[in-house]
């Protein structure tokens, strides 16, 4: 029998690795990998001289069909890969079975070490909730027992032969193809709506999400932000202790306060404990937010308070999300372009305020908007809008879509690309520097970046370099 692996970028190949360093993986069967991006396996690190690996793509899968199709034991699936696509549906017809790669990695785990696994999942700050806890676990010294990953950065089967515990980011993606994954410690930091250019609705995306708590017994634990109603209503629903975090004191077990996170969670660690943020350079709601989750997740798996205050002491804003890039007379100038939906713009605006005066200095935003239609709603950017942002610059593909939105509600303009955005953003509030106060340009998308980039990360640094163009322009000006 064999094992097929569609989809051959980094999943893929991470699963491919694994598969060939298993003591007899060769009398198992032949090895099938799919991937319809390439014209062939020349650009692939797979050794095409080893007989028992074979390549297909769009143009020789029908001898997979024809000749290897009835010899398939099970296919693992990369995130990218929709779940119409052909092959899968092929696969399912002929009641084959379809693992994700954390489900195939879990599965492998639990035959060879009883790891504790702690997976995290939202919509938004996965990547800064996960950052946080690697920055804890090598404060700790902890970094060669503890793998850090999934999806940040290397996936998850990766780990599996030198490391003993697990903290994992997971997309819905990596959800929806699991059976019997199980964390030890699952986080759910909010829900809002995303990817719904995959998602049949809002409902989908959201129950794709709630998959990660299904198989949780009542040892383990369920980490839930009591602000996200999407997040909190699961806990009377999972089978796991329900441990809340957020910013109301009374209904919180984590929850932050003058300046500290309190951790009341003496019935499960034996001890309540503080965490001062007091040197936390940036605590700006959304960053405390993933601090508490983090903070919680840690002290739930043994990090000591300690330990995780010197991890947030040094912590540092993501690139990309809400980057400060730089100013130009008085006008500067943020990144953040991982703002890939709605949510993550009113988000990013609430840590700048309204449209406010800051020691008699009156600050004005103009907000970049745009990219690739994912099918969202943008209604809910437009009261946060309304009262934070002076004008909007609308470019990529749901340039159109949002200026339906925006028009008689929001003053915008149309940008032909980051350049032209970045330049009218700037020139617009030349008047408001003039008169004494002070810009802010935030591109701030609500939309993927594959419209016009290849992912947020070139984005992002698309419009560092229009900005670095933009202010050497002005002060050879001078």
């Amino acid at each position: 029998m064999s094992d097929l692996i569609l989809g051959f970028g980094k999943t893929g190949s991470a699963v491919y690795g694994y598969i060939k360093s298993r003591k007899g993986y060769t009398e198992k069967g032949r090895l099938l990998i799919y991937d319809d991006t390439a014209e062939n396996a020349g650009g692939l690190d797979v050794q095409v001289q080893d007989g028992n690996v074979m390549f297909f793509n769009k143009q020789n899968e029908e001898i997979l069909f024809g000749r290897y199709f009835k010899d398939i034991e099970r296919c693992i699936v990369s995130p990218g890969i929709p779940r119409d696509h052909h092959v899968i549906l092929k696969l399912r017809k002929a009641n084959i079975p379809v693992l994700s790669e954390i489900e195939f990695a879990y599965n492998n785990i639990r035959k060879e070490k009883n790891a504790k696994i702690i997976a995290i999942t939202g919509t938004n700050g996965k990547t800064t909730s996960v950052t946080l806890c690697k920055s804890a676990i090598e404060a700790a010294g902890l970094s060669g027992k503890t793998f850090v990953g999934g999806n940040l950065g290397v996936p998850f089967i990766s780990g599996i032969d030198g490391y003993e515990d697990f903290i994992l980011e997971i997309s819905s993606f990596q959800l929806e193809w699991i059976y019997d994954f199980k964390p030890d410690i699952a986080v759910l930091l909010n829900i809002e709506d995303d990817h719904l250019d995959r998602y049949l609705n809002f409902d989908e995306y959201r129950l794709t999400k709630y998959k990660m708590f299904k198989n949780l017994k009542y040892n383990d634990l369920a980490v839930l932000n009591q602000g996200d109603y999407n997040s909190s209503i699961l806990k009377g629903i999972t089978g796991s202790n329900a441990v809340l975090y957020g910013f109301e004191e009374d209904k919180c077990d984590v929850f932050y306060k003058d300046g500290f996170i309190n951790l009341r969670l003496k019935d499960l660690l034996g001890f309540n404990a503080e965490i001062s943020l007091k040197d936390v350079a940036d605590k700006r709601k959304f960053v405390i937010e993933d601090m508490m989750a983090a903070a919680c997740s840690l002290s739930l798996y043994g990090i000591s308070p300690d330990v995780i205050k010197k991890a947030f002491d040094g912590y540092r804003l993501l690139k990309h999300r809400v980057e400060c890039v730089g100013n130009i007379d008085n006008v500067y100038f943020y990144d953040d372009s991982k703002a890939t939906n709605p949510a993550a713009v009113v988000s990013a605006l609430s840590s700048f305020g309204a449209l406010r005066e800051e020691d008699g200095v009156k600050t004005d935003i103009v907000l970049i908007l745009g990219g690739k239609d994912k099918g969202f709603n943008y209604e809910s950017i437009v009261e946060p809008v309304k009262r934070s942002v002076k004008a909007c610059v609308l470019m990529g593909e749901t340039k159109e879509i949002l200026e339906k939105t925006l028009k008689g509600r929001v003053e915008y303009m149309l940008a032909a690309d980051m350049e032209d955005a970045v330049v009218k953003s700037f020139n617009y509030l030349k008047d408001t520097v003039k008169s004494g106060g002070s810009g802010t340009v935030l591109l701030s998308p609500a939309s993927s970046s594959f419209d016009m980039f290849k992912d947020y990360g070139e984005r992002g640094d698309v419009f560092k370099k229009c900005f670095e163009k933009l202010k050497n322009n002005f002060y050879e000006k001078l």
